[in-house]
């Protein structure tokens, strides 16, 4: 299957057949999240997505890969509950 890209202004589009919308069970005006992985564009729908399976989400080791640095941890006053937050 093959599609063409079009532009609108500053923006980039690119229509879907409609065999394909079908068969994936995304409708009109649905919400999809659009990302990047390793270089492919991938268009998944909004409520199949999770935290879980979230290509662009990184694990806690990721996110403090190469950090070295000594971590203190230190008590921050957010204030008193302005709602029903439980304390």
């Amino acid at each position: 299957m093959t599609a063409t890209i079009s532009r609108i202004n500053e923006n980039y589009t690119i229509a879907l057949p409609s065999t394909l919308m079908k068969l994936v069970k995304i409708k009109e005006s649905e919400t999809v999240h659009i990302f990047e992985v390793s270089g492919k564009i991938i268009i998944q729908k909004s409520d199949t997505l999770t935290v879980a399976n979230d290509p662009t989400r990184k694990t806690i080791d990721e996110l403090f890969e190469g950090y070295n640095e000594d971590y203190e941890p230190i008590q921050i006053d957010w204030g008193a509950p302005v709602g029903k937050e439980l304390w």
